[in-house]
């Protein structure tokens, strides 16, 4: 199924990708740059008429969780870099992967499942989703899922150098705002694995996990006590594939909701299993009245053999080129 599907996707990748007019942020160069760092090659840049203006690096990448209406709002924000112009396109699904249009402001105002824009050098930018479209103005209800990027660059040093940044809450009734970084399409993992404590009260952590694969899958969770020895374990429910939008189901709950965790510190792992299949994993702790973001890092699967090293692929990078990109305008006024 695997080949089949990366078979399919190989062929797309014969398309183009749009860009804008040449007097607007210039995210392109005139010649086929060199993309070999990115381990992709330039896509072709054409402006409303269909003619080659030029030609982009690309890197792509998930933010796993957003958080918007019923009081939570998610902030995204990402610079241009000194080296050089960007065009940015934001995709918004939910947590089965299908897309979700949401009503947006700040650097740019819309309600869509997509927004797209195009930064000059050193040009910050913050789009900040506010709710489900249809529930607007109030948006009474909650909204989450996962966010797509694609930035489009001139050469690989200036996508190199993005470093976009997701941040959300609900504020001013919750007093912490917390950020999800993004996880590239370059540094997927089939295990993950985070250090954390929880007592059931004032220690409390949370976790998201989302589906980069190909394949369904109920990605297991294994607890290790303060001395090392395996403590729990449980499974998410089944997460969906990457399907036709080539995004995956999302599954987010606390983390005592699926497995008995030890007291003191703890280390939990996130494991595709002996199929390796892939993941992004963001992992939350909250003390009290405070919150943050965890460190995740690569792993070993508990089921591999001891030699084994996490897998990381590029599934969906190769996606940019089959997409058809509206016009991107810069946002500058």
């Amino acid at each position: 199924m695997k080949t089949l599907h990366l078979t399919g996707l190989i062929v797309l990748a014969s398309a183009v990708a749009y860009g804008q007019p040449t007097n607007g942020a210039q995210y392109w160069s005139a010649g086929v740059p060199d993309c070999s760092k990115l381990n992709q090659t330039a896509v072709a840049i054409k402006n409303p008429n269909h003619v080659t203006i030029g030609y982009s690096c690309y890197v792509t990448g998930t933010f796993v969780w957003l958080a918007a209406g019923a009081g939570w709002t998610s902030k995204i924000r990402v610079g241009g870099p000194s080296s050089g112009a960007v065009g940015v396109d934001f995709s918004f699904y939910d947590n089965s992967g299908n897309p979700q249009t949401l009503d947006f402001t700040g650097s740019v105002d819309d309600s869509s499942n997509d927004v797209n824009f195009a930064l000059f050098d050193n040009q910050p930018s913050e789009i900040e989703l506010l709710g489900v479209g249809s529930d607007g103005p109030s948006y009474p209800n909650l909204a989450t899922g996962t966010v797509y990027g694609t930035f489009y660059c001139p050469d690989q040093d200036t996508c190199l150098n993005l470093q976009p940044q997701l941040i959300y809450s609900a504020l001013p009734s919750i007093p912490w705002s917390l950020s999800v970084p993004i996880t590239w399409d370059s540094a997927v993992s089939n295990t993950w694995s985070a250090v954390g404590i929880d007592n059931g009260g004032s220690k409390i952590v949370s976790f998201v996990v989302y589906n980069e694969d190909t394949i369904a899958h109920a990605f297991t969770i294994y607890v290790y006590d303060r001395d090392g020895f395996l403590f729990s374990t449980g499974h998410t429910p089944v997460l969906l594939p990457l399907g036709d939008q080539l995004e995956g189901g999302t599954y987010a709950d606390l983390l005592k909701n699926v497995v008995s965790l030890p007291s003191g510190p703890f280390k939990v792992i996130f494991d595709g299993g002996t199929a390796q299949v892939l993941s992004a994993v963001s992992v939350l702790q909250f003390d009290g009245p405070s919150g943050t973001s965890l460190q995740v890092a690569y792993d070993t699967s508990p089921t591999a053999l001891a030699s084994a090293t996490a897998k990381k692929a590029r599934l969906r990078q190769i996606r940019v080129a089959s997409k058809s990109q509206s016009v991107f305008k810069s946002i500058r006024k």
